[in-house]
């Protein structure tokens, strides 16, 4: 389907039996274990001492195949490997959907200047039951220009609420919005900045795409291209930057030199983060609709537990893509979990140093670096979006000695629970300097080394013939295994 905001995917998620909403939800706690617990995207009214209508959204998409298909007007068939190189095709149709600057939009229904800036006005939720405080930005968009190139970027960074009209940001080493926040920074400039708090489905995606750099192309061309509709932006009044038009909240301030607050703790996807003294946004100018929608995306820690894994193939099929333009031959299939804390690499092993090669681009390139901790490279008959069909591998084919190369002092984050720059733990949290942050990678070779003679340690299988023969004679009276 074709969207130009997000109240129009939200009726689309509503019509497909996707959508619950909640009254009264209390913004302390409840809003992300809601979102912990709900398959569905949930839609919550009515909290207690702010305006009914001023609502918030969380899993917008999630893990709903329903929802990204809605969301990117895309779908296929398959699960695991097949959905990987789907999307790892339908990725070679991008075609640039440049914006459309206009002169006004839905964002520009209330305006507040100055003074005037009230954050506190919006059901900010507190998600986590150990946070430092209230965020508004887990799911939405900071949006900055390089002042060397004039390139746009935007990326998704949390943002806690320190006063009416104060933002802390935290933007992760090594990321683009990062390097160009620093090159204001240390010229003694302010950064400009626009952050906006409801977003679409599209802007979300595009905000953590790992976009291979080109001349002219941001964030922008990729959503309009997912939605099918040129993103219409607004030029900010005190930043000219783009505004999304059509978004439900949005904000435009700087980032003042040597302006610092403490922030966090926050529950990120690696735990619990210490707090730290981090920059700030100063809002000059607050910008919202008629009966604005928070979008939230709380991202707890937490062991999967039983059932399936589930596989995440956008992160896999840019992986795969990044490894083919590096000239990495012969790749059957990529998987990742838990993020992309787990990588795996399937490929036909094809001469001296080939699986070593895949190994160590994957955990190097843009999409796998950043906490990128383990990599594994399989023979092409594992299928590496099985996790059993992959440890199995790797526990029967390695040797530890030969198939484990450590990788010192890759690119990390202060997000990293395992952050080998901390300094030792203390009773309660430390408050850590900003200082480079490194992180020690592991690649597994597990494929079968090429000069091994190929009759050794051969899949031990029954041939298709022979199963073949077996069904039709029992096939009726067994209780046959699901295939994987």
């Amino acid at each position: 389907m074709s969207y130009t905001d997000l109240r129009q995917f939200i009726n689309a998620v509503d019509q497909a039996g996707e959508l619950t909403r909640l009254d009264n939800v209390n913004w302390d706690g409840e809003v992300g274990a809601i979102c912990f617990m709900s398959s569905n995207a949930v839609l919550m009214d009515k909290f207690a001492g702010y305006p009914a209508g001023f609502r918030t959204l969380v899993n917008m998409v999630g893990g709903s195949g329903q929802r990204f298909s809605l969301a990117t007007g895309w779908s296929a068939e398959g699960k695991g490997l097949a959905l990987t190189k789907a999307w790892k095709e339908h990725l070679k149709e991008f075609k640039s959907v440049p914006v459309k600057w206009v002169s006004d939009g839905p964002i520009m229904e209330n305006v507040a200047i100055g003074k005037d800036v009230n954050l506190w006005k919006f059901p900010v939720p507190k998600l986590h039951e150990e946070d430092g405080g209230r965020y508004l930005g887990t799911e939405g968009i900071q949006i900055l220009k390089d002042p060397e190139t004039g390139r746009i970027n935007f990326g998704m960074f949390r943002m806690q609420v320190h006063d009416k009209a104060t933002l802390g940001i935290h933007i992760s080493e090594g990321k683009d919005s990062y390097i160009i926040k620093d090159k204001y920074l240390r010229q003694g400039n302010p950064c400009p900045i626009v952050a906006v708090f409801g977003i679409y489905p599209s802007l979300y995606l595009a905000a953590g795409a790992h976009m291979t750099h080109q001349d002219g192309l941001t964030e922008f061309d990729y959503s309009g291209w997912l939605k099918g509709s040129p993103e219409e932006v607004i030029k900010g009044q005190f930043t000219g930057l783009p505004i999304p038009a059509r978004a439900e909240i949005a904000i435009e301030g700087e980032i003042p030199p040597g302006d610092m607050a403490m922030e966090g703790p926050f529950g990120e996807g690696t735990g619990y983060s210490e707090p730290r003294n981090l920059p700030v946004v100063r809002v000059k100018g607050l910008y919202h609709r008629n009966d604005p929608i928070i979008t939230a995306r709380p991202p707890q820690y937490h062991p999967p537990g039983k059932g399936e894994l589930p596989q995440e193939f956008q992160k896999a099929a840019l992986i795969w893509d990044q490894l083919e333009k590096a000239g990495v031959r012969e790749i059957k299939g990529v998987g990742c979990f838990f993020g992309h804390h787990l990588t795996v690499v399937s490929i036909r092993n094809s001469y001296a140093g080939h699986s070593r090669q895949a190994g160590l681009i994957a955990s190097q390139c843009h999409a796998g670096n950043y906490l990128g901790n383990w990599v594994i490279v399989v023979d092409e008959e594992i299928d590496p979006t099985v996790l059993n069909d992959v440890i199995w591998a790797t526990v029967t084919r390695t040797d530890a000695k030969r198939a484990i190369q450590v990788l010192d002092y890759c690119w990390s984050s202060h997000m990293s629970q395992i952050d080998p720059s901390r300094f030792a733990f203390s009773a309660g949290y430390p408050i850590m300097p900003l200082k480079a942050t490194y992180k020690t990678a592991a690649v597994i070779d597990a494929c079968r080394p090429v000069e091994w003679d190929p009759s050794w340690h051969r899949l031990v299988i029954p041939s298709a013939e022979l199963q073949n023969r077996v069904l039709q004679k029992w096939g009726s009276l067994l209780k046959l295994k699901k295939a994987n």
